[in-house]
């Protein structure tokens, strides 16, 4: 593997965690400030916000490396580097991100804090949603900063 890939798989892990990271402190305040997904407050509720952002990102990293590996098995990538591959990366996202819900609600991964959450919306549809956000938002943020370096060196460095 040549070290630009795993830069940008490095860099792909450090943004998939860090839009979850940023993604679950909106959704805290979106519920505890807003009253927007009320369903939510007792997840946060006497929690620290930063231990809860935190427990999201390492949650969303850890089913984003079992993507990264099934990708690698059917389709022989282990990120995508373009759109019709991050098609295929989404679509396996979100049947994996469907099934870590649900065994996120069935095993209580969360304790009961989550609860009234998956009463109200049920499991896997909206985790599985939400993977996919994430792992859009990060390949095309990804994508802006490989353009920026790369035009950073043909512009200022060649």
């Amino acid at each position: 593997m040549k070290d630009t890939n795993v830069i940008k798989i490095i860099l792909f892990l450090f943004l998939i965690f860090s839009v979850s990271f940023v993604s679950d402190i909106v959704l805290n305040d979106l519920s505890t400030h807003f009253n927007i997904i009320k369903s939510l407050q007792p997840y946060f509720k006497n929690q620290s916000i930063i231990k809860c952002a935190f427990d999201a990102g390492i949650t969303v990293l850890i089913a984003v490396l079992i993507n990264m590996f099934f990708s690698y098995l059917f389709f022989g990538f282990i990120i995508p580097d373009t759109n019709i591959r991050l098609v295929y990366f989404c679509i396996l996202a979100f049947l994996i991100g469907y099934i870590i819900d649900i065994f996120i609600y069935k095993f209580n991964i969360f304790g009961n804090r989550l609860t009234k959450y998956y009463d109200e919306y049920g499991a896997g549809l909206w985790g599985a949603i939400a993977f996919v956000f994430a792992i859009m938002i990060s390949y095309f943020i990804s994508y802006f900063i490989s353009y920026v370096i790369s035009y950073s060196i043909e512009k200022y460095i060649l």
